[in-house]
């Protein structure tokens, strides 16, 4: 690798032949991140799998994201993951998620099925305190 100096940092530029990894590439295998998650609801593991998503197709993405976060949210009561459940999900079903303003979220014109899920998501987040019964209620959901 050559090295370029700099006044204010030191600067590595990869050369042909270096093993170059990407900030989102999963340092530990996918099946033991997995385990890890599935058992111990370890949150190392969740985050890795999380980051290692975001660079999946959409369907592979917010299905696994959906699929993982449920698990660290349900059985864990790990907060960020009710939130990334229903970002992917509303990734998935092509819904616009600011969850810096609930009164943005619309999940009216989702179908029935698909609609009733997404608010017993909300329903279980604000039973277990992770959003307020007000900011459900700016929800848009008819």
């Amino acid at each position: 690798m050559e090295k370029i100096d700099n006044p204010k940092k030191e600067i590595h530029i990869p050369k042909e032949d270096d093993e170059v990894f990407t900030i989102s590439q999963i340092t530990t295998n996918y099946d033991t991140l997995i385990k890890r998650l599935k058992n111990k609801g370890n949150i190392d593991a969740y985050d890795e799998l999380f980051y290692g998503f975001k660079d999946s197709n959409k369907t592979e993405r917010t299905d696994s994201l959906m699929a993982y976060s449920k698990i660290m949210a349900e059985k864990f009561n790990y907060e960020k993951a009710y939130f990334d459940y229903f970002e992917a999900f509303g990734e998935k079903n092509d819904i616009k998620i600011d969850f810096s303003d609930y009164s943005k979220i619309d999940i009216s014109k989702l179908e029935k099925n698909t609609k009733k899920q997404a608010t017993d998501w909300l329903k279980n987040m604000v039973e277990e305190k992770v959003i307020t019964i007000e900011q459900f209620d700016l929800i848009k959901k008819q």
